[in-house]
């Protein structure tokens, strides 16, 4: 294919994978595989996207978009009839994904195990649905497929042999896991059978995978591994150090599980390597990270297994024409589907949400792009409507998601079921607009909510929080003072009404309310981040200061205080250490405009201009700041380039 910088591309996406668990490994030498390909390409953090919830965050991947443009909004939904409940499936996703997108322009792919991949879409190539690994009977040990399982349908007589059921697995293959396995007593403890039971369905995953990849027909292949996370929901309580509220004995027993589920996950990738061959460029990618250090949130994570997702997951590129041994920053989740295009030479949506990392390619070609891969005529590989799913198969996948907590048991009451599944999608996609900085597009759903339940203060937040963001100080501040307590007392709604006052020209009244939260000592980061944000608005400087480090100090991958941190050197005129702070910053998040403008500051008082030029360059082209950013820019270009200094200098005049 002309200007294919890939001959062809291998995904594969660990859930829940992350560099804080997998960094000591690496240093250690137990992950030779992984440390092959880190040394051999890039690596970087991969900042996830909210709501961290795996089958919107997966099919953001697959896609380029957000939840509100692909159409996947949770774990379950409502069926057509509304008789019920189903979990989301291909047939749900609104827009195509990546392989949808390579059928079209004649390329072969196979998927295995992708999030939502059932039923299987007819594309070029072969597709393995979620569905592949969920089906075995343990007690009759007999395999059964729903329809749709497979794509051709051909692949059942060929992939059934290789489906591995928890009695296949030895019983020594378990002690990498668990050493001191002949002490647990399996009559009273289950959690040996449950490893076995995820040892089972991720190597039915990976032999499938296996399978088709070494097969040398395909130019994409994408495999997605659940284990990582269900491993940490059920084991990560007891990884070292230990926590408070573990049993010492249980500890013991299970302490290794976690590193040994990583070592798995290594030798796996190590035979994926060997049958795609040196010439394939792999892409590895989880959603987000897991909490495995002092700050884990509790001692069961398969309760608000959602607090136990971290903010930064893992991103590694290795392949022909990538660059060797450097580093990728400000990755997010959003920018993988246009990197693979841009790897096959084609032009990326300009309906996408995320961007190419051209920085990682040897000799990167210029980005094209279209209006959108949507409108693009041709056979995409998609279902044909009306398409509906298997009773039995969806009750048994709606029970693994209750198991895993990531989902209630339905209630008897079907309406009072679907009733909470729409209400948990409207939220889920109210999220996603709010924090994508689309508060006027998710106002309508808040609104809605706090309707449909004005019982629920959460809602009231988001609401008001959204009406303070843009700018809309009396409606932020009515919404709040409906808020009952104790609730209304919260940390977070006394902020907002800090916030309002010193917005309104109130700063002694902010302040008042700013140092009387501060005083309750909270370790929470969002708490602390808030209010190093209002403490810097407010000019205190020095206390700003404290607070933004004090939350680093409980999370070092802290974009909000590094960046405050930044503004507050600039203030200080220490422009090493702000240029430190704020470059830290954007390569967490690319995407944070007022950390782009501050490393334009602090490049600028450092005297490297042409850096500077570039760093305003970004923050204007996100739209922040632009009178400041042409002001800057205008000065900057004014000995270089006076044509481009005028019009600057005229452009910042109509702001």
């Amino acid at each position: 294919m002309g200007g294919s910088l890939a001959k062809r591309v291998l995904l594969i996406g660990w859930d829940a994978a992350d560099w804080q668990m997998a960094q000591p490994l690496l240093d250690q030498g137990h992950l030779p595989t992984l440390s092959r390909l880190v040394e051999g390409g890039v690596r970087g953090n991969l900042a996830t996207i909210q709501p961290v919830i795996s089958p919107m965050l997966w099919n953001s991947i697959a896609t380029g978009k957000r939840a509100d443009k692909h159409g996947i909004a949770g774990f379950v939904e409502p069926k057509p009839d509304f008789s019920g409940i189903r979990p989301v499936s291909s047939t749900s996703r609104k827009c195509k994904a990546i392989w949808n997108i390579l059928n079209q322009v004649g390329l072969k792919s196979n998927v295995v195990s992708w999030f939502a991949s059932h039923p299987a879409e007819p594309i070029n190539g072969s597709i393995v649905s979620d569905r592949y690994q969920a089906s075995i009977k343990q007690a009759e040990r007999v395999k059964r497929f729903p329809d749709g399982t497979f794509h051709p349908a051909a692949l059942e007589e060929t992939l059934s042999p290789l489906v591995v059921s928890p009695a296949d697995i030895p019983a020594d293959s378990l002690l990498p896991f668990v050493p001191r396995a002949a002490q647990i007593d399996q009559e009273r403890d289950d959690r040996l059978l449950k490893l076995a039971g995820l040892l089972a369905q991720t190597s039915t995953v990976h032999a499938a995978a296996c399978h088709l990849v070494q097969q040398d027909d395909w130019d994409f292949t994408a495999i997605y591994y659940s284990a990582i996370d269900h491993f940490g929901h059920l084991f990560m309580p007891y990884h070292p150090p230990r926590m408070d509220g573990i049993a010492a004995a249980d500890a013991a027993i299970y302490q290794d599980v976690m590193n040994g589920c990583y070592r798995f996950h290594d030798m796996m990738l190590d035979s994926l390597l060997a049958y795609a061959g040196p010439e394939t460029t792999v892409i590895l990618v989880s959603d987000h990270g897991f909490h495995s250090e002092a700050r884990r949130p509790s001692t069961n994570a398969c309760e608000q297994p959602v607090q136990w997702h971290r903010e930064f997951g893992m991103a590694c590129i290795q392949g022909p024409n990538i660059r060797q041994g450097d580093s990728l920053y400000g990755a997010t989740l959003l920018d993988v589907t246009p990197t693979i295009l841009s790897l096959f030479g084609l032009p990326i949506g300009k309906d996408m949400d995320g961007r190419p990392w051209l920085e990682v390619f040897e000799d990167p070609a210029p980005v094209k792009r279209i209006e959108s891969w949507e409108s693009v005529p041709g056979d995409a590989g998609l279902h044909p409507p009306g398409l509906e799913g298997d009773p039995l198969d969806e009750a048994e996948s709606i029970r693994q998601l209750i198991d895993l907590g990531y989902i209630e048991a339905p209630s008897a009451d079907t309406e009072t079921t679907i009733r909470k599944v729409l209400t948990d999608r409207k939220t889920n996609l109210a999220i996603a607009l709010s924090t994508s900085r689309r508060a006027a597009r998710a106002i309508e759903l808040w609104e809605e909510l706090v309707a449909e339940h004005p019982e629920q203060s959460g809602y009231k937040m988001q609401l008001a929080s959204c009406y303070l963001g843009l700018g809309e100080l009396e409606r932020a501040k009515r919404i709040l003072g409906e808020i009952p307590t104790p609730d209304g007392n919260s940390a977070f709604v006394r902020l907002m009404s800090a916030t309002i006052a010193a917005k309104d020209n109130q700063p002694e009244a902010a302040l008042r309310i700013v140092r009387d939260v501060r005083r309750e000592q909270s370790r929470d980061p969002a708490v602390l981040n808030r209010l190093g944000e209002l403490l810097t608005d407010l000019e205190s400087w020095d206390e700003a200061e404290e607070v933004l480090q004090a939350s680093l100090g409980l999370l070092s991958d802290n974009p909000v205080a590094l960046n405050g941190l930044a503004r507050i050197s600039l203030q200080k005129e220490r422009y090493d250490q702000a240029l430190e702070y704020a470059l830290t910053t954007v390569g967490l998040v690319h995407f944070y405009p007022a950390a782009h403008f501050h490393l334009g500051s602090a490049l600028f008082y450092l005297g490297r201009e042409e850096e500077a030029i570039a760093a305003f360059e970004t923050c204007l082209g996100m739209g922040f700041r632009p009178g400041e950013a042409h002001s800057h820019l205008a000065a900057l270009y004014r000995r270089r380039d006076p044509r481009k200094a005028n019009e600057h200098q005229r452009r910042m005049a109509s702001y």
